[in-house]
């Protein structure tokens, strides 16, 4: 139901009962409910809004948001190649933090943010918590996490720690505590603002009506402050955001937020590392980097110092922030402050380098390396939670093992107790989640990621002004204390309460004064340039095989099993590159052994097949997401969803009906939505190559190989173009060869013939950069005037015989070949000329760790 015409219920009373019914604390503090049972003051006006849609009404606006992530492509682990998406349910009813209760949290979260700095810039400077024995050295120094490049590598007069991501719960007393702290890769604050949006499209009454904290204002001050980070304080720096790519779990995320926050979105083979700088390869060159925004491990990122078979990382990189030429945030290094033995001496570290006592504590806990305290775990064993300090390793519950799995984590424990940290389990609060198929509310145990970052106005200052600004909301998962948030099937956007309603904050602000006026193009990275030109090519190849695929299945349904008579069947199956049938082949068993082999393009496994090529426009459209606009993204993200579903030939003819037109307007929305830069020129080249030479294999198939030839093959051919319309308005009902080549090979009036499509490609290719300095034409210039002159000057009436003449079909044979072999060199004349002529890195040997 559309969401305009749900009714709200005029007494949500009812509804409200409905929805706490059987709601009961699993003891200790709840979210919702006081200790009496009774609703918490800040929950009144929220529930009473959420109840006046009604109980179906919440139903549906839940199920709206989930079509909107879905829309959205909202997933964890994105599309990328044999990886399967992971997404999650987003709860309509947010969890609520009350407006007298936040400061506490957010003065909470700044003083954690300014303690991990001051850490961070201890632990590669002076080491004082070490020398005084504040921190165990010999388990600090364990298993990687503190990096030797980085010794005194950052400035000692500034913050270096520019974010911080905080995984907390409430215990059942209601206190907040901290679970884990993620400097290296914050994932989460993307997804948070994507909920909220959802759900402000969702609910958009309960949204404008309450009075919570909005997001944007604090992303915005994030900006500004990775702009101030600039070494010497360019007007104009270049901020980009650095991922690990398309194969990484948060891609979507990072390409979302490169988007929001107006920043290139890169990868390793974008940057180079020369004297001591880093730089972005561009279609115009060279372009200086000032800041790099993250999204990826320490010891990936630079494969140089670090880890020497790191495939995504830049070479030099560490080098480079070394010399103050480029600001990393966060540093490289970041990584130590992730390490398991710093839990418990948070406190103690606190009071140390800050003078105040903690805010927020984490759960109880001591490092098992002591011989007391490794005499305690031993003893309390079963109880504890053990965390090792191999870097990935997850948490061991020892309660939730074996008898077996218990006596062999005791024997690694003994072996070597100075790895490991043990805690005491902590349970966490339970909060309100929508349970759509009782239609109630029912309490679940909740952990939060919050996000801090620097202070715009304080970025660059003295460490005595530096002010850590905390982002008024989060995201929110079900899952006690510990459970990784890309496990929970549900998630929750957090709302921080307002005094009042506040104004909406744009992503855009008044300039203060006049702006340099550009045009964008030329400086988009060549690796996104050929991303963008293999998106055109695999959309228009995958158009063309729905194309093909969708005849096929069409002229099949309509056979007689017993018979199955149709010859084009036979020029399909070469067209779409499958195996001949046997020559032996009738009846059913023809119809059989067809439908196997068209149905067989919808495995995964078929080369070139539906599903196949679905991939590799997702994967391709991933690399370039931060330049689509949202409906093109929205239209593209439903394309060949449904192919690995396609069970019967009927169910198939379905899927390609479909994504045609779905290709038809991503394209068409990328054409009146994107910029009509280089980008999108190469786009459009990489399509027209694919097309003109689609039309020229099937024009070959059609009309010069002879056991194809006839009435049905011409009318498959003009079918799958789309011109039967056009060819039937022109030509009434006859069919003959000569109508046919002039519509799809010389009308330079009709979108899909070769002369109109050769027209627009010599007109995309002469808007390409080219160098300054050349007198001549370009290589990708001279082909495809080669092709256009060829097709110009071709004898038209020697092809006048078709389709009986056998020197008519020749002279088409060499036209067809004269125009086939300019457009196979030009896809790579192109590349040539302009994508990043950069080798794939691959690891040569397998790296081994001496025992």
């Amino acid at each position: 139901m559309n969401q305009e015409t749900i009714t709200l219920t005029p007494m949500p009373s009812g509804v409200l009962s409905a929805l706490l019914a059987g709601y009961r604390s699993a003891g200790g503090f709840d979210s919702l409910l006081g200790d009496s049972g009774e609703l918490r003051p800040h929950w009144h006006a929220l529930l009473e809004n959420f109840a006046r849609l009604g109980l179906d009404g919440i139903c549906q606006r839940g199920l709206e948001a989930q079509r909107l992530l879905h829309e959205n492509g909202v997933t964890f682990n994105g599309r990328a190649l044999g990886s399967a998406a992971r997404s999650w349910r987003v709860d309509p009813l947010p969890l609520v933090i009350d407006r007298h209760e936040w400061p506490l949290l957010e003065a909470g979260l700044a003083q954690r943010a300014r303690l991990l700095d001051a850490l961070l810039r201890d632990l590669y400077g002076e080491q004082r918590t070490l020398r005084e024995g504040l921190i165990p050295a010999e388990a600090l120094f364990q298993q990687g996490w503190w990096l030797p490049p980085c010794q005194y590598s950052f400035d000692t007069e500034r913050a270096a720690l520019f974010s911080l991501g905080v995984d907390l719960v409430r215990d059942r007393e209601g206190r907040w505590r901290v679970i884990a702290d993620r400097v290296q890769s914050q994932a989460g604050s993307g997804y948070a603002l994507e909920n909220r949006i959802v759900l402000a499209r969702s609910m958009p009454n309960l949204y404008r009506d309450a009075p919570l904290r909005r997001l944007a204002g604090a992303l915005a001050d994030e900006h500004r402050a990775l702009v101030s980070l600039a070494p010497q304080h360019r007007e104009h720096p270049n901020v980009v955001l650095l991922t690990a790519g398309p194969g990484s779990d948060g891609y979507l995320e990072h390409a979302y937020l490169a988007s929001y926050l107006n920043l290139p979105l890169v990868e390793s083979l974008d940057l180079v590392v020369r004297d001591q700088r880093v730089w972005m390869r561009t279609l115009g060159g060279l372009k200086p980097v000032d800041v790099i925004l993250r999204r990826m491990s320490d010891v990936w990122c630079d494969p140089l110092e670090l880890r020497a078979d790191s495939v995504i990382g830049v070479a030099g990189l560490a080098q480079a922030a070394r010399a103050g030429n480029v600001r990393l945030a966060n540093p490289i290094g970041s990584c130590v402050l992730e390490h398991p033995v710093l839990e418990p001496y948070w406190q103690t570290l606190c009071e140390r380098l800050l003078g105040e006592p903690l805010l927020l504590e984490g759960p109880q806990g001591w490092w098992c390396g002591a011989p007391d305290a490794l005499e305690r775990t031993l003893d309390e064993l079963p109880g504890l939670i053990l965390r090792s300090f191999e870097p990935g390793a997850a948490p061991v519950h020892a309660a939730r093992l074996d008898v077996h799995e218990l006596a062999r984590l005791r024997q690694r424990i003994i072996a070597h107790p100075d790895e490991f940290v043990a805690q005491r389990p902590l349970a966490a609060a339970s909060g309100p989640v929508f349970d759509a198929e009782h239609k109630r509310l029912v309490p679940k145990p909740l952990s939060l990621r919050m996000f801090c970052s620097l202070d715009s106005s304080t970025a660059d200052g003295s460490l005595e002004e530096v002010v850590y600004r905390v982002m008024p909301g989060g995201l929110a998962w079900v899952g006690e204390p510990g459970h990784p948030s890309v496990n929970s099937e549900v998630v929750k956007d957090v709302w921080v309460l307002a005094d009042s309603p506040q104004p909406h904050v744009s992503q855009l602000r008044q300039a203060s004064e006049p702006l340099l006026v550009t045009r964008d193009g030329i400086d988009l990275p060549s690796r996104v340039a050929d991303s963008l030109f293999w998106l055109g090519r695999y959309g228009e190849r995958l158009d063309n095989r729905a194309r093909l695929l969708r005849e096929g299945l069409v002229r099949l349904l309509e056979q007689d099993q017993s018979s199955v008579a149709d010859p084009s069947l036979d020029g399909l199956l070469e067209a779409l590159e499958l195996e001949p049938l046997e020559a032996l082949a009738q009846g059913e068993q023809r119809f059989g052994l067809i439908r196997a082999r068209l149905m067989s393009l919808f495995s995964p496994d078929t080369p070139d097949g539906l599903t196949t090529l679905a991939r590799a426009v997702h994967r391709n459209s991933q690399a370039v997401r931060d330049h689509l606009g949202d409906d093109a993204w929205r239209v593209l993200n439903n394309v060949g969803e449904e192919f690995e579903r396609c069970t019967s030939a009927s169910v198939g003819r379905r899927a390609c009906e479909r994504t045609v037109p779905e290709l038809a307007a991503f394209f068409g929305l990328c054409n009146e939505t994107m910029p009509h830069h280089y980008g999108w020129r190469l786009m459009d080249i990489g399509r027209f190559i694919e097309r003109c030479q689609n039309t020229l294999a099937l024009l070959r198939l059609a009309l010069v190989e002879t056991e194809h030839t006839g009435a049905a093959a011409w009318e498959m051919v003009l079918a799958t173009t789309d011109n039967f319309t056009a060819y039937r308005r022109r030509y009434r009902s006859e069919l003959h060869p000569s109508a046919i080549l002039d519509l799809l090979l010389f009308d330079e009036g009709n979108p899909r013939s070769v002369g109109y499509m050769l027209k627009r490609l010599r007109r995309q290719i002469d808007h390409l950069p080219q160098p300054s300095s050349a007198p001549y034409r370009s290589s990708e210039q001279r082909l495809v005037i080669r092709a256009a002159t060829t097709l110009q000057l071709a004898d038209v009436a020697a092809l006048a015989g078709l389709p009986h003449s056998p020197s008519a079909r020749e002279a088409l044979s060499a036209l067809l070949d004269a125009l086939l072999d300019p457009l196979g060199e030009l896809s790579e004349a192109v590349s040539n000329s302009h994508f990043a002529h950069v080798e794939t890195p691959r690891q040569l040997l397998e790296m081994q760790v001496q025992p």
